[in-house]
């Protein structure tokens, strides 16, 4: 599938734990303690998969210890020796032995890491490495309580879940999602929710049931305080449920009950932009009442500032990218998603009305005749005609009824151009459908001057 989030390299791994001390804590003898110390501390040369096969099969103590952190040394160094290491297959169940079986907690955590830089790797390690047995590895770890080992383990269920789909769902089928969340350790969270998103990442999606122990805990973690430390984990919450939820109107009843919409509306400017629209966009596949929660959150407003090039760098990086700027359209040409924008425009919230107008300002102002099409064809031009027509029944602002005969102007000249013959202008010819020539005659002597002049320039625009 090769979609998965990426974790850091191995090195911050490393940063989790202090090797030194571990040593320490190990029931050995204090001259061996001091003699792996030693290697700890020593850059040693180039180890290659051939002498760490040798020395770890000798047992010996010192010469197994030595081997395993040169080969974790070099690998991290130099990744390309991973290519020689898939030809030998020996290698990888001796490992798997070492992190089972190893002498000293110190050789099952290097053990582990050099499996975990393989698993990162090209898909023929990461077969081997599925065809030798992770996963019954991996149930063995994660039924222990040695937290630093159980976080590597987790470090290589999440490289390998995201390296396929049916790497991702075998690993659901053998270590549940309750496994993995039971083992969370606070000191590896962004570890932990960065392999949770991997397993529920990818196309087709893993069967909810299976994944569905993380829903709360992806949005706990995006309504914790937004900062630069936390900023990865919360993109990778965001891009899990963007997968979980689906369109699915059940999920997305979870997702409002959990509180996260507004939040995700207040990331928009700093989280992961694309996630979040896909979210959005699953919402607009929801019912009416859940697609106008999210538009009374604010999400107009948002979208306003985004689209309009006069604030536009407000906006930031947010649609500097090809993906961003393709996913902001998918969304805001959802059918869904501008049948409630246009509904919005006789809503009673004065704020998300105007908040509609000035994005339906823009998009007509600086769309294409396809575009402007697409919104008229989605029935535009007869929801701002109901809006207009309402003005005497309830309270209008002036300008947004100003707003809306400018809008409605412009809709109307872009059907003259296209066809370069007024008479054959079918906006004009659907306005008068829609009985438009009586709602801009009410207008005209409507009891808010401004709002009557446009009302005058339209008639006399257009001749009627």
């Amino acid at each position: 599938m090769k979609n998965s989030q990426k974790l850091g390299g191995i090195k911050k791994l490393q940063q989790n734990y202090k090797d030194e001390d571990l040593v320490q804590q190990e029931q050995i003898c204090q001259e061996l303690k001091d003699e792996i110390i030693q290697m700890l501390r020593m850059d040693e040369d180039h180890v290659s998969a051939k002498d760490a096969i040798i020395a770890l099969k000798s047992e010996n103590f010192i010469e197994s210890h030595r081997a395993t952190i040169g080969l974790r040394r070099t690998l991290s160094k130099n990744f390309e020796q991973t290519e020689l290491i898939a030809k030998e297959n020996e290698l990888i169940p001796i490992l798997f032995h070492v992190i089972q079986y190893g002498s000293t907690y110190l050789i099952k955590l290097e053990a582990a890491q050099i499996i975990s830089i393989l698993a990162g790797g090209r898909s023929e390690i990461t077969r081997i490495i599925m065809e030798n047995g992770i996963l019954q590895l991996s149930l063995s770890v994660l039924d222990g309580n040695q937290s630093e080992l159980i976080m590597l383990i987790i470090t290589i269920l999440g490289k390998l879940a995201g390296e396929s789909v049916r790497y991702r769902d075998s690993i659901l089928q053998v270590c549940s999602m309750e496994k993995i969340i039971s083992k969370m350790d606070s000191r590896y969270k962004s570890i932990y929710i960065w392999c949770l998103a991997n397993l529920c990442i990818g196309r087709p999606s893993p069967r909810f049931d299976k994944v569905q122990a993380a829903f709360e805990i992806f949005a706990k973690v995006i309504m914790e305080e937004f900062n630069q430390q936390n900023l990865k984990m919360i993109n990778d919450a965001i891009w899990a449920l963007g997968y979980m939820i689906d369109g699915e109107p059940n999920r997305i009843a979870a997702l409002i009950n959990s509180g996260v919409v507004p939040q995700l509306i207040n990331l928009l400017p700093m989280g992961n932009f694309v996630s979040i629209l896909r979210i959005f966009e699953c919402i607009f596949y929801g019912t009416e009442d859940q697609i106008k929660y999210l538009l009374e959150c604010g999400f107009i407003a948002h979208i306003r500032m985004i689209v309009d090039p006069k604030s536009r760098e407000n906006s930031g990086d947010m649609i500097q990218t090809f993906a961003a700027t393709e996913t902001l359209f998918k969304v805001l040409s959802n059918q869904n998603f501008l049948v409630s924008l246009f509904r919005s425009l006789s809503d009673d919230n004065s704020n998300l009305r105007g908040d509609s107008l000035e994005v339906i300002g823009n998009a007509i102002q600086h769309g294409t005749n396809e575009d402007v099409n697409q919104l008229v064809k989605s029935g535009l031009i007869q929801y701002l005609l109901r809006m207009l027509e309402i003005a005497n029944e309830k309270e209008i602002a002036p300008n947004h009824l100003k707003k809306g005969l400018e809008i409605l102007i412009k809709i109307i000249r872009k059907g003259e151009i296209k066809v370069k013959d007024k008479k054959f202008n079918q906006y004009f010819t659907l306005f008068e459908r829609l009985d438009g020539i009586s709602i801009i005659q009410k207008l005209s002597s409507y009891k808010q001057d401004d709002v009557a002049k446009y009302a005058l320039i339209f008639k006399q625009e257009f001749a009627i």
